[in-house]
């Protein structure tokens, strides 16, 4: 009973030592909102879909487009957190098409939700100080720029779009698909205090992923890959909180 009671009270012991520091850092670390500019492969569409059919056969492709962003950091430890970010990127394209006789308009519209869980490490900012002739030193000065990096495994919400309109005949239509798949980003940035706790971040990112998309025909159903990998880049304000 004694050897009992001396277990839970070492154990009660390190709890105390060692859970409650790290407790103790975990924190709400900042908010952000923002916007970049990503450009996702989309090689499929791109180049091997009825896309290319568009603007009498000379082809319409699936540019980057502007994503607005949301985020939130969660600090662990000095230097390290995790955190969340959800944007939010659609483009469409549209064409008149005659086929045998038959005129009609179609257009295909493309939105994707960006969800990842961010891994960063934040560089510890440069202690800067200058000593006076008289030996006292100055108040230390804050670095212009503070970089990071991190890590993201980040789920992909696709959703895809497509009309046809036919003039004087049957066969419109309007389909919808929808789905999602895992990636991965990797990311740099560096962010610049603007005010006391307001911060300006420059965030560049790669994604790497893809997703399978169901292609129908009058007589088949094939799956095609398509690469999400592409490079993106933005701004974001940022309040931290510590």
């Amino acid at each position: 009973m004694n050897k009992k009671y001396f277990l839970i009270s070492f154990i009660a012991l390190l709890s105390g030592l060692f859970v409650r520091p790290l407790q103790a850092q975990v924190n709400l670390k900042s908010i952000s909102v923002g916007a970049s500019y990503w450009k996702p492969s989309l090689d499929y569409w791109n180049q091997r879909s009825m896309l290319a059919d568009y603007n009498a056969g000379k082809g319409a492709t699936l540019s980057g487009s502007v994503m607005p962003t949301v985020a939130i950091e969660i600090g662990l430890i000095k230097g390290l957190s995790i955190g969340g970010r959800v944007g939010y990127w659609k483009n469409s394209v549209s064409s008149d098409l005659s086929i045998a006789g038959i005129n009609r308009t179609e257009k295909f519209t493309l939105s994707i939700i960006p969800v990842s869980l961010d891994l960063k490490y934040t560089f510890a900012k440069a202690a800067t100080t200058t000593t006076k002739t008289d030996g006292t030193t100055e108040k230390t000065k804050s670095p212009f720029l503070t970089p990071y990096i991190g890590v993201s495994v980040v789920r992909y919400f696709i959703n895809n779009d497509f009309s046809r309109q036919v003039v004087g005949n049957t066969g419109s239509l309007s389909e919808t698909q929808a789905g999602s798949n895992y990636g991965v980003q990797v990311f740099v940035g560096a962010e610049k205090q603007l005010v006391k706790k307001l911060y300006l971040a420059l965030d560049v990112r790669y994604h790497l992923g893809n997703y399978n998309q169901v292609v129908k025909t009058e007589t088949t159903s094939t799956t095609e890959k398509v690469s999400l990998n592409g490079l993106e880049a933005g701004l974001s304000l940022r309040v931290k909180f510590n």
